[in-house]
């Protein structure tokens, strides 16, 4: 058990009580990179002493933590507006200010402990030493993760034609597949927009022919210098072509915990450096499940968009990373393996240990979302059914068109009640809300991410919580 002093529990709270991580009532934020709400008032009075488990993967506590995190790690990096500075000035002076770098330096390390140990409990390392088992090893992970590979470590062309299954077939199955598309898109921003910026943080240094293959990675996300040609470039067409924003984060809102987990996960792996080793094998790993996975992504986009989307990013990729997979298998963590030998090889494995289970715990957290947020009448007579059950801890606020407007999870499943006005229910960032007049029950699962707006001039909402048998988030 680690204790939080005095001391580093009033840098929390100082920091989320900075104007810019203050929510405001506007529900995307467009136009200013540096506004991100952490949450409403007193989320940085929240305990974070005791590591969060596995089992505590989605909890509120999860979810402040990831957006702090994520704060702090991408003010080490160069974030501006694409229509200038002139209205964001302030608050560009105040997040790469002083005062904010110094409670970010104070708070991170116990919040990366609670973030991240669980890993530690839940990651079992398999006995993996020399560098012919290591070979071995991954081979059979990226055949069974369902790579294409082959017993020379080649990763051959992707079956850009294979039918769509799993988590993009779950998407075209839903009753609002658009919606439910944006929001996968929106997952990927959180990391797209600014890709291969934490890869940026391992490129410095002197550590061998390593260090000239990463490089040639991050030139290939970086369009060889040719702006057009830049991965993040392809991918803000790839938002516009359906209707999205395009700006950094104006879908803070809207990444769920396990997003912000995940990527935050490689920003901690490549801010502290002796993480370098779980790096270049998570990065291997990904690069070889990255080009069937974009060839399947881009053909689910299709599948619900049609001929208006622009896809050229996922093509790229599925093309581009059966080089990157190559590479990072021969030159990273071969390579790795070969000048450091069984020292390394253990933390090589770690790294892709952990990268399964995070992508194993995201892809279950974002399935249940839009299951969830693709049923919300469905949830709306359950929560009538329920609610002469639910228990008697009633919470009431009132809400107004400017209200602030944050999105949150509950630890447990709860009841939300309008008992006056209309509210409108953000689930998945949607222009079609669902509303709830008064008299309306809606009942959210635990670990679902929602939003509520006023919907009127004045509404009330009591929230209560309610015992269920099962859980289906």
């Amino acid at each position: 058990m680690t204790i939080i002093t005095t001391e580093r529990s009033d840098a929390l709270a100082a920091y989320c009580a900075q104007r810019i991580f203050q929510p405001g009532p506007e529900v995307y934020i467009a136009g200013n990179p540096f506004r991100r709400p952490i949450g409403p008032p007193g989320t940085g009075d929240r305990d974070f002493s005791v590591p969060a488990t596995e089992a505590e993967f989605l909890s509120g506590g999860q979810l402040v933590a990831g957006r702090v995190l994520c704060n702090a790690y991408e003010s080490d990096m160069i974030l501006l507006p694409a229509e200038g500075l002139a209205a964001a000035k302030d608050d560009f002076d105040l997040f790469y200010g002083d005062e904010v770098r110094r409670l970010r330096d104070t708070v991170r390390p116990d919040l990366e402990r609670y973030a991240f140990s669980f890993l530690d409990d839940a990651v079992t390392v398999p006995p993996v030493r020399t560098l012919d088992e290591l070979q071995a090893y991954f081979l059979a992970e990226v055949g069974g993760a369902g790579a294409p590979a082959d017993a020379s470590g080649t990763n051959p062309a992707v079956d850009a034609a294979a039918p769509v299954t799993g988590t993009m077939r779950a998407i075209t199955e839903c009753r609002h597949p658009e919606e439910a598309a944006a929001l996968h898109l929106i997952q990927l921003a959180l990391d797209a927009l600014t890709e291969a910026s934490a890869m940026a943080r391992n490129l410095g240094g002197s550590y061998g022919v390593e260090q000239s293959e990463l490089f040639k990675i991050f030139n290939d996300e970086f369009g060889y210098g040719v702006y057009g040609a830049k991965h993040s470039t392809i991918f803000k067409e790839m938002l516009a072509s359906v209707g999205l924003r395009t700006d950094v984060h104006a879908y803070w809102n809207f990444y769920l915990t396990s997003s912000l987990v995940g990527v935050n996960y490689f920003n901690w792996l490549t801010e502290d450096h002796r993480g370098m080793f779980r790096y270049m094998a998570a990065v291997t790993y990904l690069e070889w499940l990255f080009a069937q996975g974009f060839a399947d992504t881009g053909a689910m986009l299709r599948a619900v968009y049609g001929d208006r989307v622009d896809a050229k990013y996922c093509d790229e990729h599925a093309h581009i990373d059966i080089h990157h997979g190559r590479m990072t298998y021969e030159n990273l963590l071969l390579g790795l393996a070969r000048t450091h030998g069984e020292l390394v090889i253990p933390e090589l494995v770690r790294g892709i240990e952990d990268t399964k289970l995070l992508l194993r715990l995201g892809d279950a957290d974002f399935r249940a979302q839009i299951a969830w947020a693709d049923t919300l009448d469905d949830h709306a007579e359950a929560g009538a059914a329920l609610a002469s059950s639910a228990l008697d801890d009633a919470v009431t606020s009132t809400l107004r068109p400017d209200s602030p407007f944050c999105t949150g999870v509950y630890e447990t499943d709860r009841l939300i009640e309008v008992t006056a006005g209309e509210v409108d229910v953000y689930a998945w960032a949607t222009e079609h809300p669902h509303r709830l007049g008064a008299g309306d029950v809606l009942l959210v699962p635990r670990s679902r991410l929602h939003g509520l707006k006023a919907a009127s001039p004045e509404a009330r909402v009591t929230v209560r919580t309610v015992e269920r048998t099962s859980h289906d988030g």
